[in-house]
């Protein structure tokens, strides 16, 4: 992978987005008067290909995405941060340390006491805030909400306390990740916070998940359009399908390392090495390792697709990564598989595939812009006969990753 384009300074210029003003009343009515000083953003994101790779140390190939949670910030004169959740609708305020615990009677407030904890260890002295979440971005569609709520209240606390200091994207990345994994007991790869910190308007990203080395290819957003279509069926990267898949991929690489030393992980691999321990891994380690395989496989080929601005090599290899999920890792559900099958079906459709963790969520398609119409109107009418669920379309392109928006301007 070419990793000359490597990443840059976290980059606090202000954005001249504007933002509505409901989210500007809520927070003078959940703090008063005054409206905040500023207000993060940050995206979720759609993997195109390239699904479980990131915790085996493989490539993956994402896009930030047009739906993004927002965090309203204020300073305050004390040292107590406190955050109020729109969704939750509770408040919940703490003295930032770098001994905060998770809570058990306060869930959704752990990744603010784990962001602040983390922030608090690499050395950031924590400041006063009022803070304010407000988010568009599904839960439990596998479209990252997790990771844009990460990112915008770790970008917003250290904008309040110190806007000038020196990290690294990845290092951000990092702490975004291990308070998720450590205080929300999600056990999720790195390549969600990438994105929602680094995304490019009309670029997608191919992760390195090894160096967390960035390559930014570009995407004709004006000749492709992304749609993500939420089945409605709830994924958790807490639950236990998820985690047994990160179990059995490690027990597969401890296995294979056994073999090879110079095995550390299942990017390591290639087909020849591993089918010929195929015997030592048995048929569900075998599986899972030749999904991980073929699919870091894909990631590069997808890439020197995009280069080429060809989607329908794009979109073949969606649909093969889709086959993969579905029958080698087998975290496809019947619905998920469902609209894939329908969605490539018509016409202008290059491809589709699972995005996210699995097990329910959403699916990702690239389709021609004049397709949209017809793929929308039919897979919403046979997905609500099917299952009698309203599915939900999301039209979306490349965006830019997590930003500052200047309130002045709302």
């Amino acid at each position: 992978m070419n990793t000359a384009k490597r990443e840059s300074r976290f980059n606090f210029n202000k954005s001249k987005t504007v933002i509505s003003e409901k989210l500007l009343a809520d927070f003078q009515a959940v703090y008063g008067a005054a409206k905040p000083d500023f207000i993060c953003r940050a995206p979720g994101r759609v993997e195109l290909v390239g699904g479980h790779t990131d915790y085996n140390q493989g490539f993956v190939i994402a896009a930030a995405i047009n739906h993004s949670c927002f965090v309203a910030a204020s300073k305050r004169s004390d040292r107590r941060i406190s955050i109020y959740s729109d969704w939750a609708k509770q408040k919940h305020t703490f003295v930032p340390s770098k001994n905060l615990q998770p809570l058990t009677n306060c869930q959704w407030a752990n990744y603010s006491r784990g962001l602040a904890a983390l922030l608090s260890k690499h050395g950031l002295k924590l400041k006063g805030a009022n803070l304010y979440i407000s988010s568009e971005i599904p839960v439990g569609a596998g479209l990252s909400s997790s990771a844009a709520l990460e990112v915008s209240l770790a970008k917003a606390m250290v904008t309040i306390s110190d806007p000038n200091w020196d990290i690294e994207p990845s290092q951000l990345a990092r702490i975004c990740r291990q308070a998720e994994n450590d205080f929300a007991n999600s056990p999720c790869g790195i390549m969600d916070q990438i994105a929602c910190i680094m995304g490019r308007k009309d670029q997608v990203i191919i992760l390195d998940c090894r160096d967390l080395s960035v390559e930014f290819l570009p995407f004709d957003s004006k000749n492709c359009c992304i749609m993500i279509f939420n089945s409605m069926i709830r994924h958790e990267i807490a639950g236990t399908e998820y985690s047994s898949r990160r179990q059995q991929c490690e027990k597969a690489c401890q296995i294979l390392h056994n073999i090879n030393p110079k095995i550390n992980s299942l990017r390591d691999v290639n087909l020849s090495v591993l089918n010929q321990a195929k015997g030592k891994l048995g048929p569900t380690l075998f599986s899972r390792a030749s999904h991980v395989i073929n699919e870091n496989m894909r990631v590069l080929k997808a890439a020197q697709a995009l280069k080429k601005n060809d989607m329908l090599q794009l979109g073949k290899l969606m649909k093969e990564s889709h086959r993969s999920a579905r029958d080698l890792f087998q975290i496809s559900c019947e619905q998920t598989d469902f609209l894939v099958d329908k969605i490539c079906q018509i016409p202008g459709a290059y491809g589709a595939r699972i995005t996210g963790g699995g097990f329910g969520g959403a699916v990702v398609a690239l389709a021609q812009p004049e397709a949209v119409q017809e793929i929308t109107k039919s897979v919403k009418g046979l997905y609500r006969k099917r299952f009698g669920l309203n599915c939900k379309i999301y039209l979306s392109e490349p965006s830019q990753g997590v930003e500052l928006i200047n309130v002045a301007n709302s």
